[in-house]
């Protein structure tokens, strides 16, 4: 797949190797470069975590924020008692509303005064009562099919499913 190439032994391999060590130089002084800049990047950063100043705010912030925290998860602890006191005292009373109706006997209705043998019979509302209320007829569709029959046939039949039932065997027709 690849050739191998042999090094010329004329004049062409003094330039190639000119070639080859100006481009180790300028590789070699690249790579200085981009470790100054790195270590100045670096240094920089060092200093600004050593910086009191900055170190003084860092600490700032985390107190403000822990302090929050703790403000917060109080709330929250006084929220969740308050909702847990609501809650046993809804159930306090349910209970005490169950205690109290189970122990009451039941009340039975009062026995009606016995009436006289002679007694009139009690007094009825002097209006009739009202007249049953008349159907009309049904309306005749025509044409629409809704009241056609399907008729019954084993396929029919045998499409319906029974639910714990013995299945309905068809009927056949005589006509």
């Amino acid at each position: 797949m690849f050739e191998e190439r042999q090094m010329p032994d004329n004049d062409s391999g003094s330039e190639w190797d000119a070639k080859f060590r100006g481009f180790l130089k300028k590789a070699g002084e690249d790579f200085k470069r981009a470790a100054a800049e790195v270590k100045r990047e670096a240094d920089k950063l060092v200093k600004e975590a050593q910086d009191p100043e900055r170190q003084a705010k860092v600490r700032a912030g985390v107190h403000e924020a822990s302090v929050w925290a703790r403000k917060t998860a109080e709330q929250l602890a006084t929220l969740m008692e308050d909702g847990v006191k609501q809650a046993e005292g809804a159930l306090e009373k349910v209970a005490s509303r169950i205690k109290t109706t189970a122990e009451k006997p039941v009340e039975e209705p009062p026995a009606p005064a016995p009436t006289p043998v002679n007694a009139a019979p009690p007094a009825m509302d002097a209006a009739p009562p009202p007249a049953p209320a008349v159907k009309k007829p049904a309306k005749k569709t025509v044409g629409r099919g809704a009241t056609k029959k399907k008729p019954t046939t084993a396929k029919g039949a045998a499409k319906k499913k029974s639910i714990g039932r013995k299945p309905v065997e068809p009927v056949e027709d005589d006509a």
